[in-house]
C-alpha cells in the first residue's frame, strides 16, 4: 500500500476509534514503503508498549514508512485489521494482503500456464526451425546430387569416349601389330633375298673381277708388255766410290750415296734410287721411258733442234722413244679404266704425244695429266700408296697391272 510522502494517514482500531492521537513532527521523507522488509507488528512492539494506555507514535509508520503524530493500536497492527485513514478503500489490511496472496498464486499459475503455452510454441517453433533446416539441408543435398549427376554423366560420357577411343586405338595398334608382323616377315624376305643376292654379286663380281684380271694380263701380255731393263753403263760415281771406299770416311760414303741417289729435274732435285740405273720398255725395248721418270731428254732434243735444225743421223732419238713410250701408256691407261669401269679424272687423248716439237708447258701439262690418271687407278684398285710414286709413269702401272695386286678388278 503506498502513501503520498505529504498526506496524513490515521489508523482507526475497533477498541479506540473515536481516539485521535496527537500529532507528531515529521521527520524526513524516505523512499516508497514498497521496500519495507520489518513486519509492522514487530516495529510496534518495539515502539508500544503492552501497558494500557495512548502513547504518541514517533516511530516510522510500517506502512507509509513516515512519522506521524497518530495513535496506533499495537494489537490491531499486529491483527492487520485496519483501513486507510482517509477512507478511499474501505478494504482492510488483511483483506488485501489475501488478495495479494490469491493475486500471487494466479501469477503463478498464469505464469506456469504461459510456460506451458510457450513451451509448446518454443517447441513448435524449434521443430518448425529444424523441418526449415532440414529442408534447406535436402535442396543443398539435391543441388549436389544433381551436380553430381552431372559430374556423373560427364564422366559416363568422358569414360563411353575413353573406352570407344581406347577400342580404337587396340584395334589400330592390332593393325599396326599385324603391319608389323608382316613388314617383319616382308623385310625378312627382303634380308634372305638380299643376302642371297648379295653372295650371286659377290660371286659375279668375283667372276668379273678374274676375267678382268684376265683380259688385263692378256693386253699387258701381248699387246702391252712392259719390262724393267738395266743400262748398260755404269756410274762412273760408283765406280770411284768402290774404289775409294777405304780411303774415306762414313760421312763422306754417306753423301756420296746421297748425292747419287738424287736427280736434278725441272729446277729441282728429285730423290731416286735407281738414278737412271734402269728404263722401263712398252711394247719393246726400243720404246722406254726412264724408271725415275726424267722426261728432259725430250726437252733437250726439241731445244737442240730448235737451235740447230738439221737433217737427223739417228732415227732413234730420245724425243721419239720417250714420245712413243708415253704414247702407250697413254692408250694403255685408257683401255685399263674402260675394262675397270673407272672413270679418269683428267681427259687426255691417245695421240697427244703423238706431236713434232712439243712445247715443254704442253708436254708437261699431258704427262701430269697422264700421272693423275694412272695414280687415280691405281687408288681405286687399292694399290698400296707406298709403292706409289708422282712421277714414276711405267712403274706405277707395273704395280697396278701386277699379278700380286689381288685388289685388281
Amino acid at each position: 500500500m503506498a502513501c503520498p510522502p505529504e498526506s496524513e494517514v490515521r489508523v482507526v482500531g475497533p477498541c479506540d476509534s473515536g481516539a485521535e492521537g496527537a500529532r507528531a513532527q515529521a521527520q524526513q521523507d524516505q523512499p516508497c514503503p514498497g521496500a519495507v522488509t520489518v513486519s509492522p507488528a514487530t516495529v510496534m512492539v518495539e515502539s508500544v508498549d503492552d501497558a494500557e494506555g495512548l502513547y504518541v507514535a514517533v516511530e516510522r509508520c510500517p506502512l507509509c514508512n513516515t512519522a506521524r503524530r497518530r495513535l496506533t493500536c499495537a494489537r490491531c497492527i499486529r491483527a492487520g485489521d485496519f483501513v486507510h485513514f482517509d477512507g478511499k478503500s474501505p478494504e482492510r489490511y488483511t483483506e488485501k494482503l489475501e488478495r495479494l496472496q490469491k493475486m500471487k498464486k494466479e501469477k503463478e499459475i498464469l505464469q506456469q500456464r504461459v510456460i506451458k503455452t510457450m513451451d509448446k510454441k518454443v517447441q513448435t517453433d524449434q521443430l518448425k526451425w529444424k523441418i526449415m533446416t532440414c529442408k534447406m539441408k535436402i535442396e543443398q543435398l539435391k543441388e549436389a546430387i544433381c551436380s553430381g549427376n552431372e559430374e556423373v554423366k560427364c564422366g559416363k560420357d568422358l569414360l563411353l569416349r575413353t573406352q570407344e577411343e581406347g577400342q580404337r586405338l587396340q584395334r589400330r595398334a592390332s593393325r599396326h601389330q599385324e603391319k608389323r608382323d608382316k613388314i617383319e616377315r616382308h623385310n625378312r624376305r627382303l634380308s634372305e633375298l638380299l643376302e642371297k643376292r648379295n653372295k650371286e654379286l659377290q660371286s659375279r663380281l668375283e667372276a668379273l673381277a678374274e676375267a678382268r684380271r684376265g683380259h688385263i694380263l692378256e693386253l699387258t701380255t701381248y699387246i702391252f708388255p712392259t719390262q724393267e731393263e738395266k743400262q748398260g753403263s755404269r756410274d762412273p760415281a760408283e765406280t770411284a766410290v768402290a774404289e775409294y771406299e777405304f780411303a774415306l770416311t762414313s760421312s763422306t760414303v754417306s753423301e756420296l750415296a746421297e748425292a747419287r741417289r738424287t736427280t736434278y729435274m725441272s729446277g729441282r732435285w728429285i730423290w731416286d734410287d735407281q738414278n737412271g740405273e734402269t728404263s722401263i720398255s712398252i711394247t719393246g725395248s726400243h720404246v722406254t721411258l726412264p724408271s725415275n721418270g726424267d722426261c728432259s731428254a725430250y726437252y733437250n732434243w726439241v731445244e737442240e733442234k730448235s737451235t740447230n735444225p738439221g737433217p737427223e743421223l739417228d732415227h732413234i732419238t730420245p724425243a721419239h722413244t720417250i714420245s712413243a713410250a708415253l704414247c702407250y701408256a697413254t692408250q694403255l691407261v685408257n683401255i685399263l679404266s674402260h675394262i675397270l669401269d673407272v672413270n679418269l679424272p683428267k681427259k687426255l687423248c691417245n695421240s697427244e704425244f703423238c706431236g713434232d716439237n712439243l712445247s715443254r708447258y704442253r708436254f708437261t701439262r699431258a704427262v701430269n695429266k697422264l700421272n693423275t690418271n694412272i695414280l687415280h687407278l691405281c687408288f681405286s684398285q687399292h694399290v698400296d700408296s707406298e709403292l706409289l710414286h708422282p712421277h714414276h709413269t711405267l712403274r706405277n702401272i707395273m704395280f697396278l697391272v701386277s699379278p700380286e695386286n689381288k685388289n685388281l678388278g
